[in-house]
């Protein structure tokens, strides 16, 4: 048994190592010395039994067993206990000594060992031996000539004793190195091989015995000695096989639990070093030359597994080959695995969206890291059954993870509910099952917390009123209509206020509009805390406001409210530093007096009417007296007539400027009546002109007239960027199955460029038929005429009819701009509105721009255009030119700029 190179790790230090194996050499040299000495006088008496036992003592230093423990430790194993008791009987101490030196520096110099381990294993092989030589020595005198039990007792326990003095030395040369007991490397060592060592004895004593007097026995006893020694060898070569395996296994399973790809290569490096039994191994380039004594196996077409210093020395065998390609291939397929797995982390890890994977248990098996920021979780998600970390409630009722996972199905959901302790988190969801052989599912969770508050605020802001924070027209309509079918049902009755600020204008045109802005702000307050919970109050548009009190007894209830009211308005307030004082005329109808809803508003309308005539800042009740309000709009229906035929209408433009240059691009064309009794605003006879139907008339005007006017605009300024002219087009209009025609032909007459048109359509236009709609809009935009989305935010608004419907423009209410600078909401869904339009390819058009801080607020935004009273009231088309020829930040070059007229 010889010192290997696993036998001494690197703990020893070298000059300890060199201390111990100089003293083993000194002892052997001395042992030598000694043995000469005593039988120095029968120096070689064997000539020819001396050289066949060295040759044989040699040939098994040449062709070592090599032993692998089960700690890993490796041993080269010669069997020479079946040689020495031979020696014993045969030769001299000194030939016994010269035989070993022969025999095992032969070994170590075939196994290119280091020096200083050569040095060791042949000083304590000598050592060994002579210590064997010595013990039977003790037993039975040498020399002697007759065969007694006692010599043959003597030869077997002198095998014996070099067995364990062998043993013994490597144990404490193990001791040195790794601190291991001296008795438990022993016991290691002849728990692997005692047994064979103990039938290599009794072999030898056998043939000693056979040899001493028979000569001629020697050649049966090498056969004999040779056959064991085979059969040895495959039994040892099955048991190193299957302990190879074992560890290949061991390997194999090491490698491939590892998921990280740097782990895996460190996995397979130490795998590779522990099943073959080699001192290295490292990556290298397939053009790297080899070097002696390497072994390797192909990784990929860039890399190889290279292992060397095989630990025992020797050449590499075909199974360790084996072993080192099944090795590579098993890293190979699992550095793919976990390259692949790492590289699809990293895209679930850089997404905003919340990626867990579930298995069939219920149990978390993958989490990114937005879906541990979305769960809150104090911890590592993995490993935690689902149910006690979250759960899901979609409109249909609870979602069943186990169910989605057991019926191989992908449920999607954009309106479910993600439920995390007490918190409520809305999500979109899409769950789907994952193949065997790992079934369970993968599930996608994307927070629409934003997306929620944002439809919200369009749904507030679609029954609101932005400014003043009341129920809008649309919501006050709704429960008139309520309050109607219960006031038939149940006997009730309720009352309507119609509500109009007197000389309301005036405080415009005099201190701006925003200081008439706080004042329809104040006047809300004052509304509200004169009312009930039960009770609404809604403006319904500019400072028209109407009250809605529900379960009366009689009048004078509705009444006492409305003399409430007048006194709170006329008592003034001071706003922006202004002291404001201000009216308000009250009509009052009963739900008694009317059966609809149009006929209730038309009652009050008409008392309102009365109230102003009475001298305003007082209140009036329907009466059938006061109904005067039908013919007066019989008398405006005529007087539209008569306007149509006698053009009495104008055209006034409100420049679009650009918020990154400053310069106007476009206008949006609006319809004045300059009737013989002074100016109608259009709030007076566009709802009597659609009711009518005098809409279509007057649009195909307006139409016409904004074509005209903006092509002798190109003819007589062609150095300018021609503008693009806004006309918008009522829902009555648009949903004419011939408007596309009519469109055509205005173009046609006009010989305007159709990119130089948009038309705007509201929301309320748009909805009416989506699919006529949509038909209509792509026959428009086949014409070239570019298309709006007029009051965006304020009807049916969603985003996805950006995407739904082919248009080209959003104009965004001033209901959304009005709060920039104040509200966080209204920044976010400006801000919403502008990246989604901008993705869509869609432009944006702020509308009611009125301050430079709102103004601002946009260009931070991103918005492309605005319009409003900041850049410019509506203008006749005369000074509209004026401002279009100015310089770019949108201040006229001339005085006109000083004349313009009130919207």
């Amino acid at each position: 048994m010889e010192l290997t190179p696993s036998r001494v790790p690197k703990v020893l230090p070298p000059a300890g190592l060199t201390a111990v194996c100089a003293g083993v050499g000194a002892a052997a040299v001395a042992a030598t010395v000694l043995a000469a000495a005593r039988g120095g006088q029968e120096s070689f008496p064997h000539p020819l039994t001396f050289a066949v036992l060295t040759v044989l003592l040699v040939y098994t230093h040449l062709r070592p067993t090599r032993l692998v423990h089960r700690h890993g430790s490796v041993e080269s194993d010669h069997l020479d206990e079946a040689l020495l008791p031979p020696m014993i009987l045969m030769l001299s101490p000194f030939e016994v000594a010269v035989a070993v030196v022969v025999a095992s520096f032969a070994g170590n110099l075939a196994a290119r060992r280091a020096p200083i381990k050569t040095v060791f294993n042949v000083g304590q092989t000598v050592l060994a031996s002579l210590a064997g030589y010595a013990v039977a020595s003790l037993i039975v005198p040498p020399a002697a000539s007759a065969l007694t039990p006692a010599a043959i007792l003597a030869c077997a326990v002198g095998g014996l004793v070099f067995a364990v003095a062998s043993s013994g030395a490597v144990a404490v040369i193990v001791r040195l190195a790794v601190g291991d007991p001296i008795l438990l490397s022993m016991w290691e060592q002849w728990r692997s091989r005692g047994l064979a060592s103990f039938g290599a004895l009794l072999l030898g004593v056998v043939a000693a015995v056979a040899v001493h007097d028979h000569p001629v026995a020697a050649i049966p006893a090498i056969a004999l000695a040779w056959t064991i020694e085979a059969a040895y060898v495959a039994v040892v070569v099955q048991r190193q096989g299957r302990l190879a395996a074992e560890a290949l296994q061991d390997g194999v399973v090491a490698v491939r639990s590892s998921a990280d790809p740097d782990e895996v290569r460190a996995q397979l490096l130490s795998a590779a070093t522990d099943v073959l039994r080699a001192g290295a191994a490292t990556y290298v380039s397939p053009t790297e030359p080899a070097s002696a004594g390497d072994l390797r196996a192909e990784i990929d077409d860039h890399t190889e597994l290279r292992v060397w210093d095989r630990i025992g020395g020797g050449a590499w065998i075909d199974t360790e080959r084996d072993a080192l390609s099944t090795l590579a291939s098993v890293g190979a397929e699992t550095l793919r695995n976990a390259q692949l797995l790492a590289h699809l982390t990293a895209i679930t890890d850089a997404q905003s969206e919340s990626v867990l994977a579930v298995d069939a248990a219920g149990v978390i098996t993958f989490a990114n890291p937005a879906a541990h920021a979305l769960l809150a979780y104090d911890g590592d998600l993995v490993g935690r059954p689902a149910d006690d970390v979250f759960s899901i409630k979609r409109t249909s009722g609870p979602l069943r993870l186990r169910d989605v996972s057991e019926a191989h199905d992908t449920v999607r959901d954009d309106d479910a509910v993600l439920r995390v302790g007490e918190e409520r988190i809305p999500v979109a969801l899409t769950a789907a099952s994952l193949p065997v052989p790992h079934p369970g599912l993968v599930l996608v969770l994307h927070d629409i917390t934003e997306r929620k508050a944002f439809e919200e605020r369009l749904s507030y802001l679609a029954f609101h009123d932005a400014l003043t924070g009341l129920p809008n027209r649309r919501l006050f309509q709704d429960r008139v209509e309520h309050a109607l079918v219960r006031a038939q049902r149940h006997q009730t009755r309720h009352a309507l206020l119609m509500f109009d600020l007197d000389r309301f204008k005036l405080v415009n045109d005099s201190y701006g509009h925003p200081i008439g802005d706080d004042l329809l702000v104040h006047v809300a307050a004052l509304l509200r805390r004169r009312l009930r919970p039960e009770d609404t109050c809604a403006r319904l548009g500019g400072d028209e406001f109407a009250i809605l009190i529900e379960d009366i007894a009689d009048q004078r209830q509705a009444v006492a409210v409305a003399e409430r009211i007048l006194a709170d308005v006329a008592e003034g307030t001071v706003i922006g530093g202004h002291e404001v004082f201000v009216s308000a005329s009250i009509g009052i109808a009963t739900t008694d007096q009317a059966d609809s809803r149009e006929a209730l508003v038309a009652a009050a309308d008409s008392a309102t009417y009365a109230a102003k005539r009475a001298g305003k800042g007082t209140f009036r009740l329907f009466t059938p007296a006061t109904a005067e309000d039908p013919r007066a709009r019989l008398e405006l229906e005529t007087g539209l007539r008569r306007a149509l035929d006698e053009d009495e209408f104008e055209l006034y433009f409100q420049p679009v400027v650009d918020t990154v240059t400053g310069r106007t691009v476009g206008a949006e064309a609006l319809v004045r009546w300059n009737s013989a009794d002074g100016i109608v605003t259009p709030l007076r006879f566009v709802p009597v002109a659609e009711e009518t139907g005098l809409i279509v008339p007057l649009g195909a005007w307006v139409l016409e007239e904004a074509c005209r006017q903006t092509r002798a605009w190109a003819l007589a300024h062609p150095e300018r960027e021609p503008l693009r002219i806004n006309v918008n087009l009522s829902a009555v209009q648009f949903s004419r199955p011939n408007i596309v025609a009519e469109v055509a032909d205005t173009l046609l007459r006009t010989d305007l460029p159709p990119e130089q048109l948009c038309l705007e359509i509201t929301e309320t236009g748009l909805m009416a038929d989506t699919e006529l709609t949509i038909a209509t809009l792509r026959e428009l935009k086949a014409l070239g005429v570019r298309v709006a989305i007029d009051d965006f935010g304020t009807g049916y608004s969603s985003l996805s009819y950006l995407q739904r419907f082919p248009v080209d423009v959003v104009k965004v209410d001033q209901a959304f701009t009005a709060g920039l600078g104040r509200s966080q909401v209204d920044s976010e869904i400006v801000a919403a509105v502008v990246r989604l339009a901008a993705a869509c390819g869609i432009t944006v058009v702020a509308e009611g721009v009125e301050t430079v801080e709102q103004r601002r607020a946009l260009v931070d935004l991103g918005c492309p255009l605005i319009q409003g009273y900041l850049i410019a009231r509506p203008l006749p088309a005369g000074q509209f030119e004026d401002l279009w020829l100015a310089r770019p930040d949108g201040r006229p070059a001339g005085q006109r700029d000083q004349q313009r007229q009130p919207a």
